[in-house]
């Protein structure tokens, strides 16, 4: 049997949310599948952050390259010319992650009719509106033979935003790696014993939430004066506007001691790890994969309700949901499963049923993969 090629288009190579969901399924078709395809990668903006995981899958490894010219303006410079790459690969299929890849995937396809194109949408309402010109994104739509989309919600937008038709849309959830994790007992033993330790992961913004952690910690320190606790902010990238209001709301509210900015860092899952508490402030994310990361560490999670597609999955039952923006309900969360862990456990360990009976890799990975066959067999 003929392999069949596919060049994977990244809108970037970082250890973040859609990078890693499908380096999470390039590894499962590489570990069971491998002799079925041909595996390249294209990047468009490069970080570096899973680019060795991703050159032990790929056979070629293309960076889209960015270089100032003498006028100081910025050219796009590929390490080799796209259309050259398609010319000289002749590939079955060319699968575009995110939305960010759409307007090249619609241009490749425009240019060359024969080419099956596929978009996997990681997006919601929110991000969609930001990222892409409506009536130019419905037309560039057209240019998609086939769409994955993570979740229920991601789906309806598209169908009533974008005139994409529902039956050229598949839900695929997303994965992670489920390695096993690795205690680091000198991490843990920084933290103080008694204190309350709330954790959110991801490099704040708008989407995300992060604004609104300030409010919740001022609530939580009003109503609960004697009350120790921190909330740590881990995966800041960079000291943007956004994080500069973020950090004068702590000074103005007082709460230097109870808000920690942690950077990047290599290890987040440490956090994870040590947290009572894993919230979840986003006004919108069409899954979030840290959601999944929490329930398999059994942490009660918080989150706002009709904002995060893992509710499709993770329900009441496994999950403390707050009003959407309601600050003070948010609190009152955090409130419950201070005090009643009985219940918190409880909720923590029906999260992971259901997870393990929905959102295990292997499962996911799988549908991935079938789908993906049936579209490069039709």
């Amino acid at each position: 049997m003929q392999k069949k090629k596919i060049l994977f288009i990244l809108h970037e190579d970082s250890q973040t949310g859609a990078p890693n969901a499908l380096l999470s399924f390039l590894k499962h078709v590489h570990i069971h599948y491998k002799s079925e395809f041909v595996i390249d990668v294209y990047v468009l903006n490069y970080f570096g952050g899973i680019e060795k995981e991703l050159k032990e899958i790929c056979r070629n490894f293309y960076i889209n390259k960015k270089k100032k010219t003498v006028l100081g303006k910025i050219a796009k410079l590929f390490s080799t010319n796209i259309n050259s790459i398609l010319k000289q690969n002749k590939y079955d299929l060319v699968y575009g992650n995110t939305i960010v890849t759409l307007n090249l995937l619609s241009s490749l396809k425009h240019h060359n009719n024969n080419l099956k194109t596929l978009l996997y949408v990681h997006e919601s309402k929110f991000l969609t509106n930001i990222f892409l010109d409506k009536d130019k994104a419905a037309n560039q739509f057209k240019n998609i033979n086939s769409v994955f989309a993570v979740s229920q919600a991601s789906v309806t937008n598209l169908v009533e935003n974008y005139n994409v038709p529902a039956e050229k849309c598949t839900i695929i959830y997303p994965t992670i790696p489920e390695e096993s994790f690795s205690k680091d007992p000198k991490f843990v033993n920084n933290f103080i014993a008694n204190e309350l330790v709330l954790v959110t992961i991801g490099h704040p913004n708008l989407t995300k939430g992060t604004d609104l952690i300030p409010q919740i910690a001022h609530r939580l320190k009003e109503k609960n004066p004697t009350l120790q606790f921190k909330i740590y902010i881990v995966g800041v990238l960079n000291n943007n506007e956004y994080l500069k209001a973020i950090k004068l709301d702590i000074d103005k509210l007082h709460l230097e001691n109870y808000i920690e900015l942690v950077p990047h860092t290599q290890t987040p899952l440490n956090y994870l790890d040590i947290a009572d508490i894993y919230v979840i402030p986003s006004r919108e994310d069409a899954f979030s994969l840290m959601a999944m990361h929490a329930v398999r560490f059994k942490k009660p999670t918080i989150m706002f309700k009709n904002a995060v597609g893992v509710a499709e999955v993770l329900n009441d039952d496994c999950i403390f949901y707050a009003n959407y923006l309601d600050i003070n309900d948010f609190v009152t969360q955090i409130e419950t499963i201070y005090n009643n862990p009985t219940l918190a456990k409880q909720k923590a360990n029906l999260a992971l049923e259901s997870y393990n009976k929905h959102l295990q890799s292997a499962k996911s990975n799988e549908l991935h993969y079938q789908t993906l066959k049936n579209i490069l067999n039709n």
